[in-house]
């Protein structure tokens, strides 16, 4: 089911104009950042005040202030790679399409929101998983190949030839999926 952009044809038009569109994109930007950052401060798995934040980051807690406040304009790249260093986390930055931009701009940071630190042995667990779902295609693949190739000689002579990858892969995939 398709929907609609989460704003009024009225308001769209408003936008037409360049200069309210990139101010409201700015505020927009300035918003969700200073609310990422409060909410990443406050999970509950770190509780963090803004002078802690601030000694992650190597910076007084006034910065930390600063960041919070979305009335404040002078977030960088580089400042922004501080705060996500100081959570353990990462950093991406995006320029999405118009129906994209108003989607994210809708999940605004809240106090449910919960980022996970880096984690070696979490994100290790999840590449083992991952390719064993890699495993597990490729058999499905190779089993639905021996689906179609009932039939005739050919196919059976066919259907010999992929036999032992399928058995392989099915033993692979099993083998990863006890290892979990």
């Amino acid at each position: 089911m398709a929907y609609g952009l989460p704003c009024s044809e009225a308001f769209i038009h408003q936008l037409s104009n360049k200069e309210f569109r990139d101010e409201f994109v700015a505020d927009q930007v300035r918003l969700h950042t200073a609310i990422l950052i409060r909410a990443l401060r406050e999970q509950p798995d770190r509780d963090w005040s803004q002078t802690e934040l601030g000694r992650e980051m190597g910076k007084p807690q006034s910065v930390v202030s600063r960041l919070e406040d979305p009335d404040y304009g002078k977030l960088s790249v580089h400042t922004l790679l501080q705060v996500a260093a100081a959570f353990n986390l990462p950093l991406w930055i995006d320029i999405p399409e118009w129906e994209e931009w108003f989607r994210r701009i809708g999940e605004v940071p809240n106090s449910k929101t919960c980022r996970r630190s880096f984690d070696a042995e979490h994100l290790s667990r999840q590449a083992k998983v991952a390719k064993g779902d890699q495993i597990l295609v490729v058999t499905i693949e190779a089993n639905e190949k021996l689906t179609e190739t009932r039939g005739g000689p050919s196919e059976i002579q066919e259907w010999r030839q992929w036999a032992p990858l399928l058995e392989t892969r099915m033993v692979k995939a099993q083998s990863y999926i006890e290892y979990q």
